[in-house]
């Protein structure tokens, strides 16, 4: 039996290609708003003296609940990724709070 991977199978990380490209595309602007990735990076993680962004990707972290895109930072102390949107979670009190997924080493 021989598989077929097709392009869009092999891409595809969303719903829809147009939904990626969109998220792609709002990522982005909102890496220029912002002022660059190394202003991102020290907004989100705690940034030792000295320690440098040496570079950040766009990429996607897979986990059982299927793909999430965001930003891989690897500077000079760690390696730390955190996701684009932001996420919602519950509260004790009921209510959803909206976070990043954030992971550090």
């Amino acid at each position: 039996m021989k598989t077929q991977v097709t392009f869009e199978n092999a891409v595809r990380l969303g719903r829809k290609i147009s939904e990626t490209v969109k998220g792609k595309l709002s990522l982005g602007a909102r890496i220029l708003q912002v002022g660059g990735v190394d202003k991102i990076f020290k907004q989100l993680f705690s940034v030792g003296e000295g320690e440098k962004l040496m570079k950040a990707y766009q990429c996607y972290l897979s986990t059982t609940a299927g793909p999430i895109a965001g930003l891989l930072f690897i500077s000079s102390q760690k390696v730390a990724f955190c996701n684009d949107r932001l996420i919602k979670i519950p509260s004790p009190n009921g209510e959803f709070l909206r976070v990043h997924y954030k992971v550090g080493v």
